[in-house]
């Protein structure tokens, strides 16, 4: 009977050692319970609890841990076990090179991007990502070898014309930046970015080429306060005072802290003496931001031409204040106490 018994027992023992172990003291089971982490944070890491070989589980945790938890250390070691328990996926190559970039690591991102190259010789999105990477740490060559090895591979990759653009512009070269910004939009006409960029560049030149794709932006996405703003300083640039103003009121009604918004429109206001509304919109402009010394110089110039000295000296000193460097606030003190 005893036999029986210790039989029976030793079968149960070993039935519950084949059962999956729920260790308190794991990460994954520390994560799951970690209320300082986000709900999906923990919801992930439960998963992770119930079925601990899936990589891509650990590879989602990762993003959802750069993305709602800012915690890249965590993000680099689910990437680093993903990569261990799948190294033929290249994407996971890829995510890690980019939290490495997310954490400061440069040098460790730009060696797992070059690693995801060797490892991924025709991958388009591989290529993409390590030219993006060479555009942010503005290594010019590099980013565009690579972005064209993108096109290679696959030549209606999303983004990889306008990216190529921004590597031209950065370097001043306007003529090529404008070729591949125009080539974006002919890839994809709804390529907000590359109509803004074009807008901007056609802008500086004073060419109205510019309204056409500013007009695209916001046609695109006029919910977004840039195009708008964009596009009312090429109609000051131009000197259509009014449908300046007009996109000005409809940036600032987007986005009621634009400064530069508040700033242009009051000094088309400046400019037609209307001085009560250029006050108002300087005002307004150094509100939006308090370290922008140029709506307080330009207080002091309205109260200047209105002859209320006293008050613009206050100004003046004031923007000297905020940038000792301001010539124009010197000037303007040396005009008002010549002595």
């Amino acid at each position: 009977m005893t036999g029986r018994v210790l039989k029976g027992l030793l079968i149960i023992m070993v039935l519950i050692s084949m059962l999956p172990a729920c260790n308190t003291n794991s990460k994954n089971y520390k994560m799951a319970q970690d209320t300082s982490l986000s709900a999906e944070t923990r919801a992930w890491s439960q998963k992770i609890l119930d079925d601990p070989k899936r990589d891509d589980y650990f590879a989602e945790r990762a993003m959802v841990l750069i993305s709602n938890d800012r915690n890249y250390k965590l993000a680099i070691e689910d990437l680093e076990a993903a990569i261990k328990m799948n190294p033929k996926k290249g994407i996971y190559l890829i995510k890690l090179a980019d939290a490495y970039f997310g954490n400061n690591q440069t040098y460790k991102a730009k060696e797992t991007y070059l690693k995801a190259i060797e490892k991924n010789p025709h991958d388009a999105e591989v290529y993409f990502k390590t030219g993006q990477f060479f555009l942010f740490v503005k290594e010019y060559d590099d980013a565009k070898r690579y972005l064209n090895e993108a096109l290679i591979e696959d030549e209606s990759y999303p983004k990889v014309y306008f990216f190529i653009a921004q590597a031209f512009k950065e370097t001043q070269d306007t003529v090529k930046a404008i070729e591949f910004y125009k080539k974006a939009v002919q890839i994809d006409a709804g390529d907000y970015d590359a109509y803004l960029q074009l807008g901007q560049l056609y802008t500086n030149q004073k060419n109205p080429e510019a309204l056409r794709y500013l007009d695209a932006a916001i046609n695109t996405d006029d919910g977004t306060d840039e195009a708008w703003y964009a596009r009312g300083f090429y109609y000051q640039q131009v000197g259509n005072f009014e449908k300046a103003i007009q996109d000005y009121q409809k940036t600032i009604t987007l986005n009621p802290y634009h400064a530069f918004a508040y700033y242009n429109a009051g000094y088309i206001y400046f400019s037609k003496q209307n001085w009560e509304l250029a006050t108002r919109h300087f005002e307004l402009a150094f509100k939006a931001n308090e370290e922008y010394e140029k709506p307080i110089y330009m207080l002091g110039l309205t109260k200047e031409s209105q002859n209320l000295k006293e008050e613009a000296l206050t100004y003046y000193k004031r923007c000297l204040q905020l940038n000792p460097d301001f010539d124009l606030a010197k000037e303007g003190i040396k005009r008002l106490e010549p002595n």
